[in-house]
């Protein structure tokens, strides 16, 4: 295997060839080039051609270190290309160590572009920082636009405490509009909180909108599966019986 070679690469950031400029960046980042950080850097202040500066952004984001958070950052804010603003929002999880969810909730909600902003939600909930719940909560209630309530609620729902167990169970209710209730459906699902098993089966067996049903149901069948049930409904009615033995 030959042995790979930093000092061509690194040349090769300024060969007029663009594409020789973008597998080089490709190159270095891949290979974690720590000492190649400035100059992308650099080159990605005076690169025109849109292809290599999405690589740019890539790189760096793999690759970390002192300087690479700003340019992300108003990368994401100002680039014209979406899709070198959507490896900038992403390359953020790389960086959990120099910022905070609450530094990227301000991108998000007043990002316009849908991919973005699911990236942008990705991120936070990937950060996993419990101290933002209150502010999530917050925010989530004051805000008037659903698709930025959903983003929200999506965040929310990667989280585990009693007051998001209540928002959950809230946004099943059937004048709260599909996206959200899908959401919520999911976030059950992945909490693995087995008091949520008859309010599923509700959305399973009830709700008007096909896919959360189906979301329904393959919570319900995985839950079944791994607490050793034949069926869903032997899961439900075992669980009914046990609460009401509960309340005696």
């Amino acid at each position: 295997m030959p042995i790979f070679n930093v000092a061509k690469n690194i040349d090769l950031l300024k060969d007029i060839d663009p594409n020789k400029r973008r597998a080089a960046v490709e190159a270095l980042g891949r290979n974690m080039i720590k000492a190649a950080v400035p100059l992308l850097l650099d080159l990605h202040k005076e690169e025109k051609v849109v292809e290599v500066r999405r690589a740019v952004v890539m790189s760096l984001s793999l690759l970390g270190g002192k300087g690479i958070l700003p340019t992300l950052l108003e990368t994401i804010k100002t680039d014209p290309d979406l899709e070198t603003r959507r490896n900038a929002a992403g390359g953020l999880r790389f960086l959990g160590g120099q910022i905070k969810s609450e530094e990227i909730l301000p991108l998000l909600l007043r990002e316009e572009d849908e991919d973005i902003r699911n990236v942008l939600v990705g991120t936070i909930s990937y950060l996993r920082e419990e101290t933002i719940v209150p502010k999530l909560l917050d925010l989530y209630t004051k805000e008037s636009t659903k698709e930025l309530q959903a983003c929200l609620l999506e965040i929310i729902g990667s989280f585990d405490a009693p007051e998001i167990k209540d928002l959950l169970v809230k946004c099943l209710e059937p004048d709260i509009d599909d996206k959200q209730r899908l959401i919520a459906t999911m976030a059950m699902g992945k909490s693995d909180d087995v008091s949520f098993i008859p309010l599923l089966y509700n959305v399973y067996k009830n709700d008007s909108n096909e896919e959360i049903r189906d979301s329904a149901y393959r919570t319900l069948d995985e839950l079944s599966i791994a607490l050793h049930y034949h069926s869903i409904d032997q899961m439900v009615l075992d669980y009914i019986e046990k609460e009401k033995k509960k309340k005696k």
